[in-house]
Order: C-alpha cells, then structure tokens, then sequence
C-alpha cells in the first residue's frame, strides 16, 4: 500500500475549523498537522527516491504569522540560496526556490518554483517573472519532468500576499487534495528539483542573464549572494558542466560515426577520435571526417535545458584553433542532455569567418612591473 501524505477528509475539515480562527492557534490539530506532519512525510518520502540535495533543504510551512494567512505554503528552501543574512535562517522573501502553494478554498494546491519577492511591489515581481517565464516557455514542450507544468497566473487568494505568490511563480502545477495521487506527487517534486537544479545552475548564477527583448524593461534586480555560497554553487555548476560535457561529447561522437556508416565510409568511420575523453587542451572534442574525407574538428557545447538562445564559452586554446582550422572547425550544440529529447540543435562550420559568434570578454589577463 502506497503512503499517503496525509488524509484528504480529515486535512480538510481541520482546514476549515482552523480558518475559523482569526490568529494562528499553535493548539490546533491542523496547525500540527501542516508545520509538522505533512512536512515531515514529504521529506521522508523523497529520502526514498534520494533527491538531489535534499540534504541542504529545509522544509517549512506556514500558516500566518500571527494572523492566519489566505494562502498556507509549504516550502523547500536550500539554504544556499534563500538564507537572510541578517536572521542566518532560510526565507522565502529570498532568493529562488520550490513552494506548495495552498489556495483559500483548502481543496486546490499548486507545486511551482518561486523567486523571492522581499520589498518589492506587484508590478516589479511581474516584470522580473516575465523574464524568468519566458526563458523557461521552451522547457515545457516534450519534456517528461516538467509534464503537466505551465506557466502563466492562477488563483490563491485576493489579497496582496496571494497576488504576489501567483505573480513571482515561475511554473506551476495544479493538484486537489481529493483527487490528486500522492506518489505521483512526491514523483512532480523530484522531478521537479531535478530541474530547479539545472535551472539554477544554467541560467540563474548568470548574473548577465537577460533575453533579448527585455532591453527596455528598467527593472531587474541583481542576484546577491554570499561570495563563499557562490563559489561553492560554482564549483557544483562545474562539476555539472563536466557530466553534461562528457554525456553530450559521447552522443556527438556516436551520431558522427553512424552518419559515416551510413555514407558508405566504414573507414573513416573508424578513425573517428573523441580526443576529449582521454586528453585535454586540444580545442576540440572530437576528431572527425565529412563523407568527403576533409577533416572535422569538433567542439561541442552542451545544455541540460533547451535555448532559444544557446549561451555557451569558448577558451583561448579553442578560440586559436577555431581561427587556425576556419573551415574544418566545427561548434557542435547540444540541448536537452541526459533527456530523451536529446538532440543537436546546430553545427556552427568556421565561427569565428562568418560573424556567427557574438564574442564576448568575460576576463582579461593583466600583469604590472613592480620596481
């Protein structure tokens, strides 16, 4: 028999004696039953299916504070990233993060992924949601772990709080207690953290993220975070980009000897070289041929997201070889890594002979004399 969260009959009778209530009543069974219980059954359900993280996540649920809130939360706060440096305990006033979102009628919940929305107003939390949900429209077409997830607004509550939630989610997902399948929904939040992870990873430590048409937009707040936290998310980022690079240079490496085999170039085929997997430096991945015979030297770059504008970094070493190589040098991009939906998205022959890169220093090598 499957655990469940919590029982629907009894979760909603409580909720609507406690709604009763105009303060916060620690006393109450549904107080107890929301901060405590339920809170406590979703972190061991997702113990089991080891979610990514789950160890630097606090589970909080609220109420009100003080006064009973329209709309109940419960959420996952890594704290990381939604740490107040002044209290030094995780917020969701802060940063990004996961929420389960209760509406006011008690029945209808959503699971999303939230920004914090800490002094800012109705209209500014628009707008910088405006940005996030439009990069992250291409995640939700044939993607399995964001199946059923949307975005755009819903309803919680009519008051300024509940405005605000709706206005700052990024994704959403909408469930009822009395009919939603508690297993599947501990499967919506890890496959959801899955994502959460490379969201943050990918796009949300870039600190220079801002899509195209958002140039006249005035408004965009600057992600803070405390430099030892952003070192240590970096280092996880790289790490991610390393297994995102590997899984996406072996998938480059097999479509580049299936396309010989299938011109007829068993040859080639077998001289086809992922250099990249034993050696560094070179400025290319893969060593490759067209059915031609002429040489092809592969860099790949690699995404576990989808992109409308695939944002990727080139060294010094292959920036050099790219101008050496001209014709014979090739960007290979690949989206959706580590997904089903895997796929080459563009091959990029001589990028830097035909203004196909937009180049962009991000550092700068700097020596002075010292008498």
């Amino acid at each position: 028999m499957k655990q469940m969260l919590f029982n629907t009959d009894y979760f909603y009778e409580q909720f609507l004696d406690y709604k009763n209530n105009t303060k916060t009543d620690k006393g109450h069974p549904f107080h107890n039953l929301f901060k405590e219980e339920i809170t406590h059954n979703i972190r061991f359900e997702l113990e089991k299916l080891h979610m990514r993280n789950l160890d630097r996540i606090d589970i909080k649920a609220s109420t009100g504070n003080g006064k009973i809130a329209e709309c109940f939360w419960i959420a996952l706060l890594d704290k990381r990233l939604t740490t107040n440096p002044n209290s030094k305990k995780t917020s969701t006033q802060k940063g990004i993060y996961i929420v389960i979102l209760f509406a006011e009628n008690g029945e209808d919940f959503y699971l999303t992924i939230e920004t914090g929305t800490e002094n800012l107003s109705l209209s500014e939390i628009k707008e910088e949601a405006h940005i996030w949900r439009k990069r992250l429209k291409p995640e939700l077409k044939d993607h399995k772990r964001l199946e059923g997830f949307y975005i755009g607004d819903f309803y919680l509550g009519k008051s300024v709080r509940p405005r605000k939630y709706v206005a700052s989610s990024l994704v959403y997902k909408k469930y009822n207690i009395f009919n939603f399948d508690h297993h599947s929904f501990i499967k919506d939040i890890n496959s959801l953290n899955d994502f959460f992870y490379d969201f943050v990873y990918e796009i949300y430590l870039d600190q220079d993220f801002t899509p195209k048409e958002e140039h006249r937009n005035k408004f965009k707040r600057k992600r803070i975070i405390h430099r030892d936290v952003y070192k240590q998310l970096r280092e996880e980022r790289a790490k991610q980009n390393e297994e995102t690079g590997r899984i996406a240079e072996k998938y480059v490496y097999d479509m580049e000897v299936e396309q010989l085999l299938a011109a007829g170039q068993e040859q080639l085929a077998e001289a086809v070289n992922w250099v990249a997997e034993t050696e560094d430096g070179h400025g290319y991945d893969i060593k490759s041929y067209y059915p031609d015979g002429k040489e092809k030297l592969i860099e790949v770059k690699g995404s576990k997201l989808t992109h409308q504008d695939f944002q990727f970094f080139l060294s010094e070493q292959e920036r050099m070889v790219a101008e050496e190589e001209k014709e014979a040098y090739v960007i290979t991009l690949v989206e959706s890594v580590g997904t089903q939906h895997m796929k080459i998205i563009k091959e990029i022959q001589n990028p830097l002979g035909k203004d196909n890169l937009l180049l962009k220093p991000t550092q700068y090598s700097c020596r002075i004399r010292v008498d």
